[in-house]
């Protein structure tokens, strides 16, 4: 398996023009921002790559004691590097117009994975860190852009039915796919039990059987489309796990998971390059993603909330004069002294720590699993015992009347927890924003139209 180089995280941060330093660096604090149903300006491309890159900015100021040369952190700072890397990529295939908008999204995809798995491993140790808030806020803007303008929804947007080529490269990922699943059985058997080992082996089951379900729903356009989002899901995750298991459990490594590195590798081609995916889903079609606009983006600044925090926290003249005077600690973390990480003893015990079954079965993979803090459910800064503000709306507890945020009165609301909870199990999680989905199908009409963003029906 491809190992990465660690190098200074700060001294990544400045490929894509922002910097990184601990808190102390920044300009004078100010209280977290309260923004609950907070509103703003209708999203375009650049505003979401603009708030990935505050969230990192986040991501690294609340990491401040995570240890860069302790081994257990190493898969955390790794995908955080690959994060940066991926950033920089998509936003030199944005200015050019070409398939490095898809090589970025992949990288951030797969940085990400294994920097929120990571962190949901070793932010026991951490208990007053908030830097999970930035996680999920990069999830979001993250999906947010992955929803409206990545290849499974410039592949829906595509008019033309399934090409012979199309067809057959789903076949061969079925053939792939239950191979995977036959080595995977083989790969679980020997996981140590109530183990973060065993919780991502279930993590990758739970997608492989999302794959299963949709297989026959690939044979138009939006199955295929489905398809291939959950399989590039499926692909980043197993990336992600692979770097996890190999660093932190090696013997695992070599006696068992290492079975899957040549399903890994066969997955990598099955739909083709991103040159080749670019060229007929984004050139053909003449789709220029720079001109659209995102007018429906429901909670998304509400769950990007540290984006604000940091343009408040953070003098920028300020960060830049102190980031010159840190990059020449880039060798301290090259190649050579990778080999000499060291254990930490806190980490360890975190990730050694058994889970419980109920954990094992969690809906929600360890990935997704990263956005509260103990003892701060709602991230804020301040301890659940001492807040009085537990959603976080700005509005204090004895005065709020609408504890869900939904915009009803909690004496008129019908929705119950669990109400909530299956209208959100329903979602169709195929990688295909609602409102682009609706606009373009359009109902039996406009065979031949198509449609324009999120901005209406049918536009020639």
């Amino acid at each position: 398996m491809k190992l990465h180089n660690l190098i200074l995280l700060s001294v990544g941060l400045g490929l894509f023009g922002i910097s990184a330093l601990p808190a102390q660096a920044a300009g004078k604090k100010k209280a977290p921002a309260k923004v609950s149903n907070k509103k703003g300006e209708p999203l375009t491309p650049a505003k979401l790559v603009e708030d990935m890159k505050s969230s990192v900015v986040y991501i690294v100021s609340k990491s401040e004691g995570v240890n860069t040369k302790a081994k257990q952190a190493r898969p955390y700072w790794l995908g955080l590097n690959s994060i940066i890397d991926g950033i920089d990529v998509l936003e030199g295939g944005m200015k050019k117009k070409d398939a490095g908008i898809l090589k970025g999204l992949e990288e951030i995809g797969r940085g990400l994975t294994q920097t929120s798995a990571s962190w949901a491993m070793i932010r026991g140790a951490y208990p007053k860190s908030t830097a999970g808030r930035g996680i999920s806020s990069l999830h979001t803007a993250y999906e947010t852009y992955l929803e409206h303008f990545g290849p499974a929804v410039a592949r829906y947007k595509k008019k033309a039915p399934l090409s012979e080529k199309e067809k057959a490269s789903l076949a061969r990922s079925s053939q792939q796919l239950d191979a995977l699943f036959a080595n995977l059985n083989k790969v679980y058997a020997k996981a140590k039990p109530k183990s973060y080992q065993q919780r991502m082996l279930h993590d990758l089951v739970d997608l492989i059987n999302s794959l299963d379900r949709a297989r026959d729903r690939g044979r138009g356009k939006l199955g295929y489309a489905s398809y291939m989002y959950q399989w590039n899901r499926l692909q980043q995750t197993l990336w992600a796990y692979s770097d996890i298991i190999f660093t932190l459990y090696p013997d695992f490594y070599e006696q068992s998971w290492q079975l899957l590195e040549n399903d890994i590798e066969q997955m990598n081609v099955c739909f083709g390059s991103e040159e080749e995916i670019y060229a007929s889903f984004y050139e053909e079609t003449n789709w220029d993603i720079s001109q659209e606009i995102i007018e429906e983006y429901d909670d998304y600044y509400e769950e990007t909330s540290v984006v604000e925090e940091i343009e408040e926290n953070f003098d920028e003249k300020e960060v830049e004069a102190e980031f010159a005077e840190v990059t020449g600690l880039e060798d301290e973390l090259d190649e050579e002294n990778v080999d000499k990480l060291e254990d930490n003893e806190a980490l360890e015990d975190e990730i050694e720590e058994e889970i419980s079954e109920e954990e094992v079965d969690s809906e929600h993979s360890l990935a997704e699993d990263v956005g509260e803090s103990y003892g701060d459910d709602d991230g804020d800064g301040v301890d659940d015992e001492e807040d009085t503000d537990d959603d976080n709306d700005g509005v204090s507890d004895c005065q709020d009347t609408d504890d869900d945020g939904d915009g009803v009165c909690d004496t008129n609301d019908e929705d119950t927890e669990e109400e909530e909870e299956e209208e959100m199990s329903e979602d169709d999680d195929n990688g295909i924003a609602e409102c682009v989905e609706g606009d373009y199908d359009c109902g039996d009409g406009c065979s031949d139209g198509g449609c324009s963003g999120c901005g209406g029906c049918c536009q020639e």
